[in-house]
């Protein structure tokens, strides 16, 4: 499952993304939800998912069926003021449900399935530094995905058009040493 969180569909990002799905494994399946396209509700603090198994909001429904079964997550995404952007952040920031399946009903692990998550990220600056902010942020709603971050990969220095051949083999490189499970 990958949450592509850039405007650009043809941008470093993509390229990032492009080059590690190109190398995964073979049987690898791949759906693809584009935040900027589907752009979800942002999490409003209704608190429905305290009592409830789901969330209030029914536009994410068919993503979150997609999410709960997938045994790979892959976060491609620009940084934004050291942060995801704002479609992508909505979409983290709904995962609250797990989060209050977990600890306000009890439910453990809120998702069965184990996954793998991988974030790649572009960004306009030199410093790798906002890549992994990124990380940081990212990290506590893993667990709460069932999900560990396997491996990221980071370009800098889009704003200056720097050749992007390091990242994309790291990114090449991370999709081959994936593992699948049927």
């Amino acid at each position: 499952m990958v949450l592509f969180g850039s405007p650009r569909n043809n941008g470093p990002t993509a390229k990032l993304l492009n080059s590690f799905l190109g190398s995964l494994p073979a049987g690898a399946k791949v759906e693809i939800y584009d935040c900027f396209k589907n752009s979800p509700a942002p999490c409003d603090d209704c608190r429905y998912c305290h009592y409830v198994e789901g969330c209030s909001y029914s536009d994410l429904d068919d993503f979150y069926g997609k999410l709960e079964n997938a045994n790979v997550l892959v976060f491609a995404t620009p940084v934004y003021n050291l942060s995801f952007p704002a479609p992508l952040k909505a979409v983290i920031d709904r995962m609250q449900r797990y989060w209050s399946a977990r600890f306000k009903q009890g439910i453990r692990p809120p998702i069965e399935i184990k996954k793998q998550a991988y974030l790649l990220t572009t960004c306009g600056c030199d410093s790798a530094e906002e890549g992994k902010m990124l990380e940081k942020q990212l990290k506590p709603v893993l667990t709460i995905l069932n999900a560990k971050l396997a491996k990221s990969v980071h370009f800098t220095g889009a704003d200056r058009q720097r050749p992007m051949d390091e990242s994309i083999a790291a990114a090449m490189e991370a999709a081959k040493q994936l593992e699948i499970s049927s």
